[in-house]
């Protein structure tokens, strides 16, 4: 059951870095990908959405931190800020729980922590083991993410992880993590729709 419809421009999409090889070579499939996932998401309850955000954030500014670091970009944080940074996330993603340094926890319902589980274990099938079209579901799967989070949700779970974790990832590997977002964000309606 759907919770709304979404609105979006596949066309922006589209141009989206990680997105564009995918569409180009098969629009229609991938699209089809895209709105499975979802069909998917929208199923579930706002407030596991809202937590489910929150999760996606810390992930793509980890990535952020870690490829910096990989790359030995000028502002990459130390070998030991970086695996701090690495140690900290995939404990959440682990535990299934978001220890958040003000002392507050955030918990997943049993469903969710399933759901979970399995984004982790299609990121490890696409880029640890290489296995052959499972990059293309995960962007698919990330994609639907994004966009059935939302503005207001994402926005709403940048300034927590600025408010919370600025000090293990830094203002400069945040504001990466808020343009990596961005493009997806900017597929979607202006807010005063």
């Amino acid at each position: 059951m759907f919770n709304s419809i979404i609105m979006f421009n596949w066309q922006q999409l589209a141009q989206i870095k990680e997105l564009k090889d995918y569409f180009e070579t098969d629009f229609q499939g991938f699209s089809k990908q895209i709105e499975h996932h979802i069909q998917q998401l929208q199923k579930l309850d706002s407030e596991e959405l809202d937590k489910l955000a929150l999760l996606r954030v810390l992930e793509v500014t980890n990535g952020c931190t870690q490829w910096g670091f990989r790359r030995k970009d000028e502002q990459c944080l130390s070998v030991d800020q970086t695996r701090e940074c690495m140690r900290k996330v995939i404990g959440f993603i682990q535990d299934k729980k978001i220890d958040l340094p003000s002392g507050e926890s955030i918990c997943f319902t049993s469903s969710i922590e399933q759901l979970i589980d399995e984004g982790r274990e299609l990121y490890q099938d696409a880029f640890k083991k290489n296995i052959a079209d499972k990059e293309k579901e995960y962007y698919a799967y990330s994609t639907a993410q994004f966009l059935v989070y939302g503005r207001q949700r994402l926005k709403a779970a940048i300034q927590l992880v600025k408010q919370e974790f600025e000090s293990l990832f830094t203002t400069y590997y945040i504001e990466k993590g808020c343009n990596y977002i961005a493009p997806y964000i900017e597929a979607l309606p202006p807010e005063n729709q």
